[in-house]
């Protein structure tokens, strides 16, 4: 927590120090005319290198900034600072906004990619990747500890943590004093949370080097199970930067520094304010956290690999949703409590499979319509699901259904739907200009009675009707999405107007 705080307080340090010159101002304009005013202690230069003495007694400086505009990826980081012709230990490296944030210096910290570390140097390292937007490395060449080393990064600019390479032998040294985390913002307040990382830590150079944490293709993820030996799994943390999806297909693996991995895992807010409204969990995925999506999904498909489908599955400020349905595959067993509940306003569907074993109280009042293929009732059935939803059901269950649900609950007789193998579409992307329409035509399986259902994932680009008519709105690009419901199978196409 101590890291998180601090990296946040980093970033509104501009803002407090724009807050304390106004005081100071203040105090000096309604001050007597004799107040005087601390002066703040200087700063000296060492080369490039800019100092503040913290202990005349003990020689200490604190390295606060660097003054060049070189175009170089690798800087040296001195443990001894010459200054009025005396030497100084450099006990800490704390960069300030007054160099970083300094329009002069700009091609110099934007270009900096690894910083080493002198043998001598054994201060406390704080946060230099906010400083070091594209700060990758951070090499060690000392045998003695450094004090503290606190590394921090925000989901809105990281690329990949930082890989430590240290002496032989003193990984577990360094491992000791490295603290390094994630301060994950997706802009609410309601959502903000944090990740600590495990540091990278490597021996040498030039050996691949596998890091803890990365973004592919805007996403985040960390390492749980490392790729060294064989195929690694990582988790999905969010968003990386400021990326909006409307359709969202997670991939099953994900490569960094050449190394393979499989998505495993979904992680508390991890797609929240995503923008998706149609998201697609692989089979890989056999864990997710609680909170994982938010009222803009309108179809999710969920892995059959993820056994147990966790309560608050959707999380909203207004306790709102536009689900329409979602796509419970066979294999999964167990719904837990309050899975799908209190969204108020929600008309979505959804279809159990025979594998369903468990079902926790309120794990469907989200869903108007639940359809159970299997052909006894599930114990708790009764308290999942409130009144004024419609059960579906073959017609020999009718009787067995009723009798444990409440009269205010609709028992019916589900179609005999004969699933359907494949789901195809006429095209995979389509170009068209207002506006003019566009028709979309799907095919099934033969001897499937499935039906075929569409959706735009962003109905301000464009409208699809039921029968895959595409009406154009206004310029920008979405997709259609065609789907089935019994057995789960979706094509997304993508649509480009102009």
């Amino acid at each position: 927590m101590e890291l998180i705080q601090s990296i946040r307080a980093n970033k509104r340090n501009q803002i407090v120090f724009i807050i304390f010159l106004i005081a100071v101002s203040a105090v000096i304009l309604f001050a007597p005319a004799k107040t005087a005013v601390a002066e703040e202690d200087p700063i000296y230069k060492n080369g490039i290198f800019c100092y503040r003495i913290v202990s005349e007694e003990k020689k200490e400086v604190s390295l606060l900034g660097i003054e060049s505009n070189d175009k170089i990826e690798e800087l040296l980081i001195p443990g001894i600072a010459t200054i009025k012709d005396t030497q100084y230990t450099v006990s800490s490296v704390n960069l300030i906004t007054d160099y970083y944030d300094n329009k002069d210096y700009t091609v110099f910290y934007s270009n900096l990619i690894k910083l080493k570390f002198d043998k001598d140097f054994t201060g406390t390292i704080y946060l230099p990747s906010t400083t070091l937007p594209n700060l990758t490395t951070m090499e060690f060449m000392g045998k003695t500890v450094p004090g503290d080393i606190m590394v921090g990064f925000s989901n809105t600019n990281m690329k990949s943590d930082v890989i430590f390479i240290v002496p032989e032998g003193m990984e577990d040294a360094y491992q000791n004093v490295i603290r390094e985390g994630i301060d994950y913002y997706n802009g609410s307040d309601l959502y903000e949370t944090e990740f600590r990382l495990t540091p990278s830590i490597a021996t040498s150079a030039a050996v691949s080097k596998e890091h803890g944490s990365f973004s592919v293709d805007g996403l985040l993820y960390q390492v749980i199970s490392s790729a060294k030996n064989n195929t690694g799994k990582v988790q999905l943390i969010g968003i990386a930067g400021s990326q909006k999806y409307s359709y969202l297909s997670l991939p099953e693996q994900v490569e960094s520094n050449g190394y393979t991995y499989n998505l495993t895992k979904l992680c508390r807010f991890s797609l929240v304010r995503s923008g998706a409204t149609v998201i697609v969990v692989p089979d890989t995925v056999t864990d997710m956290d609680s909170y994982v999506f938010d009222k803009q999904v309108e179809l999710l498909f969920l892995s059959k690999n993820c056994k147990i489908i966790p309560s608050g599955m959707i999380t909203d400020e207004n306790d709102d949703t536009n689900l329409r349905f979602v796509s419970v595959p066979k294999g999964v067993t167990t719904i837990s409590t309050n899975a799908f509940s209190d969204m108020v306003t929600n008309k979505a569907s959804i279809i159990l499979p025979t594998t369903i074993r468990t079902i926790g109280k309120k794990a469907l009042y989200d869903f108007k319509l639940v359809t159970f293929l299997k052909k006894k009732p599930i114990t708790n059935t009764s308290t999942a699901i409130k009144n004024a939803t419609t059960v579906k059901v073959s017609k020999a269950s009718i009787s067995s259904y009723k009798a444990v649900l409440r009269s205010k609950i609709a028992v019916t007789a589900a179609k005999n739907i004969k699933k359907t193998t494949k789901l195809s579409v006429n095209a995979s992307s389509v170009t068209m200009l207002t506006p003019a329409v566009k028709a979309l035509t799907s095919t099934i399986s033969k001897g499937s009675n499935e039906a075929i259902y569409w959706l735009s994932t962003d109905t301000d680009t464009f409208k699809i009707s039921s029968k895959g008519v595409i009406t154009p709105k206004k310029s920008g690009t979405a997709y259609a999405i065609a789907y089935t419901r019994t057995s789960g199978l979706h094509q997304a196409i993508k649509i480009t107007v102009k």
